[in-house]
């Protein structure tokens, strides 16, 4: 069974109430609010120590991110 997941950007409250609704039946879909909240890091540390201990970029998927920006949401199919 396939999974279907729904992430309503945090400036969507009403794109968010609307889908919970329509999909409030739906018991393989999910509808979620965005959680993250911008860059955690803090530059003023790496730039007093000089060092970013981040290696890599540890948000998955840029495509999500890429489409809660310009369409407000991201689908997502989890298998």
């Amino acid at each position: 069974m396939s999974q279907h997941l729904f992430i309503v950007s945090r400036q969507q409250p009403e794109l968010y109430s609307y889908l919970t609704r329509e999909f409030s039946g739906e018991p393989d879909v999910r509808v979620i609010l965005d959680r993250r909240q911008g860059e955690r890091r803090q530059p003023e540390r790496v730039m007093i120590e000089g060092v970013d201990r981040r290696h890599a970029e540890r948000r998955g998927d840029s495509e999500v991110g890429d489409q809660l920006s310009s369409l407000g949401y991201a689908f997502v199919r989890l298998a």
